[in-house]
């Protein structure tokens, strides 16, 4: 099993209430994985999320979280942190080792989502991928940042770029284009290096 990774940032924000938000998400929220069954009824799908085991970090321009080992979240966790807040929440993850992604929610509303592998898991359709395939030009607007500095990162892997994977997107970056870490390029061009 590869690693699976969640990790938020949060502009224009303080660490006390981000520490605060992600301590009532998880007492409203959280079920611990052998209970957690399925429970549909639930508001969010969120399990596992310990407030005291997630790090922090404070940015020039916000706040970052790691989240803590076994918390499975995603979507839930980015929507319901960003409904409490009332903020835009960037949650990024690394999923198996395999890949990078992010769900971006602002005062509990999905604004954008990309998904660099959309047929991992099943075959989906044209309009499924026009919905996760990112958007350099919002993802600039929040953060900030020229789009043409990011805009390489948001592309769907093909199996080109898989077989020259070591290729990078910018040539400042650490990370190949096609790997899981490519992530944390992406957030040090947002301004909100990967500091854990």
């Amino acid at each position: 099993m590869g690693l699976f990774l969640q990790t938020a940032i949060i502009p224009d924000c303080n660490e006390a209430a981000v520490r605060d938000t992600v301590a009532s998400v998880a007492k409203k929220y959280s079920r611990q994985f052998e209970t957690a069954d399925g429970n549909t009824a639930l508001e969010y799908h969120i399990i596992d999320l310990i407030p005291d085991a997630c790090q922090y970090y404070t940015y020039e321009k916000g706040v970052g979280v790691l989240f803590n080992e076994d918390c499975m979240g995603y979507e839930s966790l980015a929507c319901a942190m960003s409904e409490e807040l009332r903020k835009a929440v960037l949650l990024l993850y690394i999923y198996d080792g395999d890949y990078w992604g992010y769900f971006l929610y602002d005062k509990g509303l999905e604004i954008d989502r990309f998904v660099p592998m959309p047929d991992y898991f099943e075959k989906v359709t044209q309009d499924e991928t026009a919905q996760i395939k990112g958007n350099a030009g919002i993802i600039a607007k929040y953060f900030h940042v020229d789009k043409a500095s990011i805009e390489k990162y948001l592309v769907f892997w093909t199996g080109s770029m898989q077989r020259n994977y070591s290729e990078k997107a910018y040539a400042d970056d650490e990370f190949g284009q096609c790997e899981d870490w490519q992530m944390a390029d992406f957030m040090k061009k947002l301004g909100y290096p990967y500091e854990w």
